[in-house]
């Protein structure tokens, strides 16, 4: 039977900030003996995101504006800091990675930065915020082309660079709706030029189901909005990976074509009627890399339906663990679903399970024992690009990797 198998474990916690050794033998010190070798102080918790591309992991800094950089066997490589001056005392690096190319964006609620190199080689500031404000650095999302995407109030953010060759940004400023506003990436694999931007505009943060919802569609080639359409009940939405559409969760099961918003297919959800509000942060929709396939979450149990992208019938559902899913993906052939889910007060233990799509079967459980801190951390875990494995942030200071074996 496939199963995944522990490949690295190392201790992130340790390496944050540029402290001097001795400073840096004390804080591991003081923490062994009173707190225990794999428990961090308060203040190295790693309330953020990681990244990696299947080689290198990218970890942001709880003592300052910076990050690291590891081996996938947990070597330390490199710690990269902006040109901020001094220490940041109580804001976490909340994104770190997003790796395109050698470009890797991190930073708080306040201020972006850009590396060009994994090694400290040039830093920029690509954003700072206006004095006293911040933006909303959880969801900020980083394209394939390397633009960096990202609400500041009623504002969405596109950071592009520039068509110059220079590693100038370029800000792009598209106004939103009154409301609740939240965005997803639409990307084209194949031609960037029809990539694009959604945007849901709700009224409050538990969408009620016969509630119309608005869907912007902005261009990523112009950065500029491109059509809008009204949908009852908008809780989340997917790309199919190989066709111009998008599936919508809402109301009804609706799949609309891009860009003009057409409605291509719709079905009745039988659970969504006994429903009056839905949490779109609990709801998931994501197609299979193939596109034959989309996996699709919305019952407060977080039972998970794998459902044909042409005819949205169910082929198979996976039962969901009775508490709140927080985050599903696939892995890059498809082969596997991880889903993530968190107990009913959101403040406890995450659980991770992957599902093995050709048994369908539980192949990998694991206790993250990640915290909620302030809504931190946004990241989990990753799949490798390159292979099917897993990096898990666990106790929100290790990572440790998964592989099959």
């Amino acid at each position: 039977m496939t199963t995944f198998k522990k490949i690295a474990d190392f201790d992130v916690a340790r390496f944050m900030g540029g402290r001097s050794k001795l400073g840096k033998y004390f804080d591991g010190f003081w923490r062994d003996l009173f707190v225990g070798h794999n428990n961090a102080f308060p203040d190295e918790v790693m309330c953020g995101a990681f990244d990696w591309n299947g080689e290198t992991i990218w970890t942001p800094c709880g003592y300052e504006h910076a990050f690291n950089t590891w081996s996938r066997i947990g070597q330390f490589v490199a710690h990269v800091k902006s040109d901020e001056a001094g220490q940041q005392e109580t804001q976490y690096a909340y994104r770190c990675g997003d790796a395109r190319g050698n470009n890797i964006i991190f930073g708080d609620n306040r201020i972006l930065w850009c590396a060009t190199s994994y090694k400290n080689v040039d830093v920029q500031s690509i954003y700072k915020a206006k004095e006293s404000s911040t933006f909303d650095a959880r969801h900020l999302t980083v394209t394939r082309d390397g633009s960096v995407v990202f609400t500041d109030g009623q504002m969405l953010n596109i950071l592009a660079r520039s068509d110059t060759g220079t590693a100038e940004f370029l800000t792009h400023k598209i106004p939103l709706d009154k409301g609740i506003n939240w965005f997803k990436l639409l990307e084209n694999d194949l031609d960037s030029d029809f990539s694009y931007i959604a945007v849901c505009t709700a009224k409050r943060t538990a969408t009620a189901l016969d509630e119309p919802n608005r869907i912007t569609l902005i261009s990523l080639k112009n950065n500029s909005v491109f059509n809008r359409v009204e949908v009852n009940g908008t809780q989340t939405f997917s790309r199919h990976p190989k066709k111009e559409e998008m599936v919508v969760l809402g109301q009804k099961l609706t799949v609309l074509s891009l860009p003009d918003l057409k409605t291509v297919n719709a079905i009745e959800l039988p659970l969504m009627g006994k429903e009056r509000n839905m949490n779109p942060a609990h709801s998931r929709v994501e197609h299979s890399p193939n596109g034959q396939y989309f996996a699709l979450a919305y019952t407060a149990k977080g039972d998970v339906e794998i459902r044909d992208t042409h005819s949205l019938e169910i082929i198979q559902t996976f039962d969901g663990q009775g508490r709140l899913l927080t985050d599903m993906s696939w892995n890059s052939t498809g082969e596997y679903l991880a889903c993530g889910f968190r107990d009913r007060n959101g403040r406890e233990k995450i659980e991770l399970i992957v599902w093995d799509m050709k048994s369908h079967k539980t192949v990998f459980r694991i206790s993250t024992g990640n915290k909620k801190v302030d809504a931190f951390p946004t990241v989990v875990y990753r799949w490798s690009p390159l292979a099917a494995e897993l990096a898990c942030l666990v106790d929100n200071q290790r990572i440790q990797i998964f592989g099959l074996r």
